[in-house]
């Protein structure tokens, strides 16, 4: 998930290109019109749970709502480099997971993460805890903290192929299908010059 104003763009244009409207959206995610509004303007107060049933919806899975109109070169530069997780739980939460565990990998205890992401003690433990009543904007500081983005945060239990997988579905429903055949051959070039590196 990158910057919010990205996600909401990408809310629309998924909504348009299935021939939705706001009320249909808000009335199948369970959120109020002026909520879905509020999303597609880039809100910072969006929970996780509000991007979870949103994303439903629309048919797309909400980790990859705001990077699937990005191009693979960008997002493999996001998540090539990054620290990769061995044990996940995969599922709509796992970024809650990820922090965990990469808190953990750093050594940090959980007030000192808290401290660096000005986040309080108690969200972080609500968001360690897999809450989904949390906002994207305090999943933000918390990765800004450890010195990466969003997007590399989501992506660090997700293989290159299940990412790319989950944007062509994405594209699909937002009627962008076709650029996936470069975008497929792109990353398998990728994977085999990485594989032979």
């Amino acid at each position: 998930m990158p910057h919010l104003d990205e996600i909401g763009r990408n809310v629309v244009r998924l909504r348009k290109a299935q021939g939705l409207t706001q009320e249909q959206v808000a009335f199948h995610s369970n959120i109020s019109i002026s909520r879905l509004q509020d999303i597609e303007y880039g809100c910072k107060n969006t929970t996780i749970d509000t991007l979870i049933r949103l994303a439903r919806a629309l048919q797309v899975d909400f980790r990859i709502m705001g990077v699937f109109s990005m191009t693979d070169r960008d997002i493999l530069s996001k998540i090539q480099g990054s620290f990769r997780l061995k044990h996940c739980i995969n599922g709509p939460l796992q970024i809650c997971e990820n922090i965990v565990q990469l808190r953990k990998t750093e050594k940090l205890t959980q007030k000192e993460l808290a401290q660096r992401s000005n986040v309080s003690i108690a969200r972080l433990r609500d968001i360690e805890h897999r809450c989904a009543n949390v906002t994207t904007d305090k999943l933000f500081n918390i990765a800004d903290a450890f010195g990466m983005s969003l997007v590399e945060l989501s992506a660090m239990s997700m293989s290159e192929a299940e990412i790319f997988h989950l944007i062509h579905r994405s594209q699909n429903h937002s009627g962008d299908g076709g650029s996936y055949r470069c975008k497929t051959i792109f990353l398998r070039y990728t994977i085999f010059c990485t594989a032979w590196a």
